[in-house]
């Protein structure tokens, strides 16, 4: 009972890894720089890093210590050893083998079978990700009114095929893109925020698919050596060859 228990809580253990999806949420806003990594509902903030606390640093120096101590003592024992090493050991022959691995033969219908699989892998893997949230404030600002207004009007032109574009490669669930014009102030303003995630189990059928298109391609590729090479065979003997 206990173990049934235990594998079905492993089983469980195993789809929360896989189906969890982990990501980053990074962007500008406000002037500020950040970047946070997250797992499920978990966050950790990897920028700006928060100041330690005094407890943090006084366990800090305390490992410090450690790792220090414990390398000296690293350094005499090697030390010694290479010393006695060093008294007992004799010079003695080598005896080298030299190993030929057969080369790869690289033909151009194979190398454009793997380019079409690498294109194919390449959808997959952008694919498997996700933009939660994709967030862009763009305010244009300078010295030239109509500077600022013709650079307003290419900016608006890129946003509205920007949704499109991304669409094609990368899975988008929530945006927000706005464009505004100051004539006042000198200097552009920018806000901009990206949450990207992805599942694991979407990884792994990546990988699979590949090595399924891999081996199916293998196989038709051999098939159709061997019909060559038979009808090779029957324009040279002018027969089928025997059985």
């Amino acid at each position: 009972m206990i173990g049934r228990i235990l594998l079905i809580l492993f089983v469980l253990l195993i789809l929360l890894i896989f189906f969890v999806p982990y990501g980053v949420d990074a962007g500008y806003e406000q002037g500020l720089a950040f970047l946070r990594i997250k797992a499920g509902p978990l966050h950790l903030q990897l920028w700006p890093k928060k100041p330690p606390t005094e407890r943090q640093l006084a366990r800090k120096r305390k490992k410090q210590a450690k790792a220090e101590a414990k390398k000296k003592a690293a350094e005499a024992k090697k030390e010694s050893e290479n010393k006695a090493k060093s008294a007992d050991s004799a010079p003695q022959g080598t005896h080298e083998t030299i190993t030929v691995k057969e080369k790869t033969k690289w033909d151009l219908d194979m190398i454009l079978a793997l380019v079409k699989m690498g294109m194919h892998a390449i959808r997959r893997f952008f694919r498997s990700f996700t933009i939660d949230f994709f967030k862009l404030h763009y305010t244009l600002a300078g010295n030239d009114p109509y500077n600022v207004a013709m650079q307003y009007g290419q900016a608006c032109a890129a946003v509205e095929e920007l949704p499109a574009l991304c669409g094609r490669v990368i899975r988008v669930r929530r945006s927000d893109i706005a464009l505004g014009c100051d004539f006042v102030e000198n200097k552009p303003a920018i806000q901009v925020r990206l949450v990207l995630t992805v599942q694991l189990f979407k990884l792994v059928h990546m990988a699979v698919a590949f090595l399924v298109e891999y081996i199916a391609w293998k196989i038709k590729s051999r098939r159709e050596k061997k019909a060559a090479a038979s009808m090779e065979r029957k324009d040279d003997n002018g027969r089928q060859p025997d059985q």
